[in-house]
């Protein structure tokens, strides 16, 4: 079976291997038993498929994966996919995704995984025959992604050992009862998550005069100083500087800032309500700022640094989306990546740390943060997760205040990476 042949030729961790006629058998089928309602297809499968695709009755969507709109519209497909929907790409290209790389590859199938209902990523071929990382991406990433690709007996599919158990199930794939493999053992799967500001980049004061510039325009007699800003952030709870900027203005309201000498470790519950009725006039004030102050920023580490992880690299960070997308901006590449996109996501909570840890079937997550939200949401993951090892790595001047005995401290990102390659 060409199942068997393509396992004996895997360097990828635990997964599937399902065998084939073809691709274009491979494709075929899934429309025929499986038809979605929608198929998002890359531009360059559109000769190919799209005839094919509309004569099953479902809607076909194309995308324009070129410059540097590309991320986005892959982004903003899988957001707006609905159940059993797919998404079609094509890697036989130079550059792969026409015109994208794999790092960006790999945070759009992050993303994707994170959907309530995650599409069906079908991966057409690649651009080096049986490259690892290629492979990884298709049996260690939770969601639903398969890989096909092409062999001289035939074709064969990668994917999550369940995955295509059930397209086998099926009969996809066009070989009579094809051949599931599961490969012995597990190897260790260890993740390194990132905050953003502190860690990947020195935010300079954007932030702190952002919020300031905020503050002056929504409350202009409110006094507030640099050692505001920093209470606020040691008082727990308030990682998000729209939170900060609108717990700032309901204490004004309640006769000013010297509530805060007594909250750190406790927060605000009598104003929580007020707090949020208050953010979204002032996201759009700091958002207003933010566009001046930004230019303050300045990346703290570079792409072939991080490579020297022996693992997978993601973020997590309590910068909402929008600004995560000025952050890649700003270090100049792009990772998978967790934003403040739901009040789940939101540290101190756990569950980014949660997801990351599933989506990249970790078995070690090592968190880089630098305030005590970060630290908080690492511990909290640790009691809900035992099954994962969770290390938290205290970066930046405040690493002796936020650490507890176990963690590690060090005073800059790169100084962590230097560390951990040398275990």
């Amino acid at each position: 079976m060409v199942g068997k042949l393509a396992a004996a030729r895997l360097g990828a961790p635990e997964g599937g291997v399902l065998g084939g006629a073809s691709i274009d058998a491979f494709l075929t089928s899934l429309l025929r038993v499986r038809p979605p309602e929608r198929v998002w297809l890359a531009g360059s499968l559109q000769a190919d498929w799209e005839a094919s695709i509309r004569a099953t009755g479902a809607e076909c969507r194309i995308l324009v994966l070129e410059g540097r709109d590309a991320f986005s519209t892959l982004m903003n497909a899988a957001g707006a996919c609905g159940p059993g929907e797919q998404i079609w790409l094509n890697l036989d290209r130079v550059p792969p995704l026409d015109h994208m790389d794999l790092l960006t590859l790999d945070a759009f199938l992050a993303f994707a995984a994170t959907r309530e209902h995650p599409p069906l990523v079908v991966l057409l071929r690649d651009d080096v025959p049986s490259l690892p990382r290629t492979e990884r991406m298709a049996v260690d990433r939770h969601g639903m992604v398969l890989l096909l690709r092409d062999a001289p007996e035939g074709a064969y599919a990668l994917g999550q050992t369940d995955l295509l158990a059930g397209f086998a199930r099926d009969g996809i794939g066009g070989v009579a009862l094809p051949d599931t493999f599961r490969r012995a053992g597990a190897r260790e799967r260890h993740l390194l998550a990132l905050d953003v500001d502190g860690v990947l980049i020195d935010p300079g004061r954007s932030f702190h005069e952002a919020v300031a510039a905020a503050l002056a325009e929504l409350a202009p007699d409110l006094p507030w100083d640099d050692d505001h800003f920093a209470a606020f952030k040691r008082v727990g709870g308030f990682n998000n500087d729209f939170r900060l900027t609108a717990a700032a203005l309901a204490l004004a309201e309640q006769g000013g800032l010297d509530g805060l000498k007594h909250a750190e470790g406790k927060g605000f519950p009598h104003l929580e309500q007020r707090i949020a009725e208050l953010e979204p006039l002032c996201q759009a004030a700091v958002q207003k700022h933010y566009v001046r102050t930004r230019r303050l920023e300045r990346p703290l580490v570079n792409r072939e640094e991080l490579r020297t992880f022996p693992g997978e690299v993601a973020i997590f960070t309590g910068r909402p989306p929008d600004e995560l997308t000025l952050a890649f901006q700003v270090l100049g590449f792009r990772l998978p990546a967790l934003a403040d996109s739901a009040p789940h996501l939101r540290k101190p909570r756990s569950e980014g740390l949660l997801q990351l840890a599933d989506a990249f079937r970790a078995s070690k997550v090592i968190f880089a943060g630098d305030t005590c939200d970060d630290a908080a949401a690492l511990r909290g993951a640790r009691k809900l997760c035992p099954d994962v090892e969770w290390v938290f790595a205290a970066v930046g001047p405040d690493r002796q205040w936020i650490s507890e005995e176990g963690d590690l401290q060090v005073p800059r990102l790169k100084d962590l990476l230097h560390q951990l390659e040398r275990r």
